[in-house]
């Protein structure tokens, strides 16, 4: 598992969107509604993420040496990024929750 490369895409454009759009008390309301909405998208796109099937769910130990030291680094990158869209997932989630509190 790895971060999907549309999530990355999609955080740094809502970064860019709330850093042009700063302060944010001022910004139009066209502005923070397209805001809310890419970050609505952005947390449906990383709970589809943390919730799809992933190495974590389906490894199954090989039986050489080897390939259990490269089975074993799989597993644990692939917690690694689980970790990281968790985290992600809360921090979008607040983001949005914010956006909704300007309108």
């Amino acid at each position: 598992m790895s971060i999907p490369a549309n999530i990355t895409a999609e955080l740094a454009y809502l970064q860019g969107q709330v850093a042009a759009a700063s302060p944010l008390a001022n910004a139009p309301f066209a502005t923070i509604k397209a805001m809310q909405l890419n970050a609505g998208n952005l947390v449906n796109d990383v709970q589809a993420a943390l919730t799809a099937p992933s190495v974590l769910d389906t490894f199954a130990a090989p039986l050489d040496a080897p390939s259990i030291v490269a089975g074993f680094q799989d597993v644990v990158t692939a917690a690694e990024d689980q970790s990281k869209l968790s985290l992600m997932r809360g921090v979008v989630g607040r983001v949005a929750s914010n956006l909704d509190q300007l309108v």
